[in-house]
């Protein structure tokens, strides 16, 4: 049996045989984008590895970013030169090799007379952009043009737009994608097992102590390193160490409207009127995304970030701006979702006195222009990671197994490997009933090797769509059989994307998942109404409108 068919009470007990044998290399502590991508490649390296999160996986910023895998091109205009080339790098290598996971997307910015930027100046600077992608994939389109290509936008003084390409994905499928296929390879990922402290021996990192969300038992387990993939958390397991990032949790929130309601086929680039930072609008699983914001975030690491009212005006302004006859308001907003991204910088700006020092000298950069790279500390027996974007996760993987290899082996291994296995899409052929090409591009893309397996498990009244999303009714299926769903809020908002897509979180389709629940869970009455009351909490605090919810603007 593969690991990713075992259920929880199996994965336990092949942790503890596992851990019976001494044999684990790699302990990653972590399962956002950059845990799952060091999972991935060290199990492609041969290495024993085993991974915990301590809530579900893709749970923080890892499903709650722009879905945006760029190459970085409002970095390259702030002169973040190494940032951009290794972005459009990793964007290049992933469109290539994801199999439609990652996506090529349009984006189109309009020109305004006598407002910044001006069509020759972004055209310049999109021919660096397209240099390093090594194509050009950039256009400029006078108004008469322009127009068709994005509808409803403000033409008054209008000189016509640009349009470039980028990329697209879903943040918290490529997460589960790299851990599956991690999984195929023989190594094992596990949901809600916290970390609680380090195990160290003649000042090494020697392993962990963790504990499983549903028991008071705990695990000693043992490593030869310790990979701390926290993001905004890394910190916590680093102050045994006596050392620490510098971490500005910056959050960026969105709010999503009805495609019909604000409708964009291009991602729509947007300098806000207030601070001129870009605001993108773009169309996502047939609906229409609003974001982001860079804002400080004061709360609790602990507590799931929302949107504020703050926020939710702004973003409501910036629409306006472009599309002032749509007239979207608070009533037509479905979901909104928050963020937190662990920015690291040369001072702690949480202390007070760090704070009050760079007001004085008026050093305080604004969240947004603080720089996107990622940070790698190395101590004895652990590997801390913070920073960084979601497009370069399989570089820094590569840089932190090579710190790895180097101690293990005295050389880094070569890195010629592809990020996914490769599904043979002529497989397909011949299966009942006949799959439409682009039922065969999502299973490819969410499944990889495993979409055979798919099809040949799941009943073909199965395959058709929950509702107007793209997730079809199979794939709850599969991810409840296995994908490690310990509660409902993982199936919705994470396995698919249902609660942030479908009006109030996906209230209306709750009796036909309820059966599901029960019958490959085995929840009974008692517990579904725990998971619903559970997930309609978190819903309503995290994903609805922020209070007050009127607003004007």
């Amino acid at each position: 049996m593969e690991n990713y068919q075992i259920n929880r009470s199996q994965r336990l007990q092949k942790m503890q045989q596992i851990q019976a044998q001494k044999n684990w290399d790699l302990l990653i502590i972590g399962g956002g984008i950059t845990g799952a991508g060091i999972f991935k490649l060290a199990s492609q390296l041969g290495l024993k590895a085993l991974l915990l999160e301590q809530k579900d996986f893709a749970w923080g910023s890892s499903s709650r970013s722009s879905k945006m895998v760029h190459g970085g091109l409002r970095y390259m205009a702030d002169g973040q030169m190494k940032l951009t080339i290794e972005s459009v790098k990793q964007r290049q290598k992933l469109l290539e090799e994801s199999q439609g996971l990652v996506q090529k997307q349009s984006f189109v910015l309009s020109h305004y007379a006598q407002k910044f930027p001006w069509p020759w100046i972004f055209n310049l600077l999109l021919i660096g952009y397209d240099f390093f992608a090594g194509k050009k994939q950039h256009q400029y389109w006078p108004k008469k043009h322009y127009q068709f290509l994005a509808p409803g936008i403000q033409t008054h003084q209008n000189l016509g737009g640009t349009q470039f390409l980028d990329a697209m994905t879903d943040d918290a499928r490529l997460v589960y994608r790299l851990i599956q296929e991690g999984e195929q390879l023989g190594n094992l990922a596990l949901n809600y097992i916290k970390v609680q402290q380090l195990k160290k021996c003649d000042n090494r990192v020697t392993g962990v102590v963790a504990k499983a969300e549903e028991s008071n038992d705990l695990y000693e387990l043992d490593a030869k390193f310790v990979i701390n993939a926290t993001g905004a958390w890394a910190n916590e397991l680093m102050a045994s160490q006596n050392k620490s990032f510098c971490l500005r949790p910056l959050r960026g929130s969105h709010f999503i409207v009805a495609n019909w309601r604000l409708p964009v086929a291009s991602a729509v680039s947007v300098p806000h009127p207030d601070d001129k930072r870009p605001v993108q609008i773009f169309p996502w699983q047939n609906v229409t995304v609003v974001g982001t914001t860079d804002v400080e975030h004061h709360k609790p690491l602990s507590q799931e970030p929302c949107i504020s009212p703050d926020e939710l005006a702004y973003l409501l302004r910036c629409v306006d701006k472009q599309f002032p006859t749509a007239q979207i308001k608070p009533q037509d907003i479905i979901s909104t979702f928050a963020g937190v991204r662990p920015i690291v910088v040369e001072e702690d700006l949480q202390s007070n006195a760090s704070r009050q020092q760079r007001h004085k000298d008026q050093k305080i950069v604004s969240p947004s222009k603080e720089k996107r790279e990622h940070s790698i500390c190395q101590q004895p027996g652990l590997i801390s990671i913070a920073g960084g974007k979601l497009t370069i996760f399989n570089q820094i993987a590569q840089e932190v197994l090579a710190m790895v290899f180097k101690e293990l082996n005295g050389e880094a291994p070569e890195f010629n490997q592809t990020i996914f296995e490769q599904f043979d899409a002529k497989k397909f052929a011949g299966v009942r009933p006949p799959l439409s090409q682009p039922m065969r591009d999502r299973l490819c893309a969410n499944y990889g090797l495993l979409a055979q397996d798919f099809i040949q498990q799941i009943e073909a009244n199965l395959l058709s769509p929950i509702s107007y999303s793209l997730t079809l009714w199979g794939e709850l299926v599969w991810a409840l059989k296995y994908e490690q769903i310990v509660h409902l809020d993982d199936l919705m908002l994470r396995r698919s994307r249902l609660g942030n897509i479908l009006p109030h979180g996906g209230l209306k389709e709750m009796s036909r998942i309820k059966n599901l629940c029960q019958r490959y869970l085995g929840w009974n009455e008692g517990q579904w109404q725990h998971e619903l009351a559970r997930y309609q909490s978190i819903w309503k605090s995290c994903y609805s409108l922020p209070e007050p919810n009127i607003l004007t603007h």
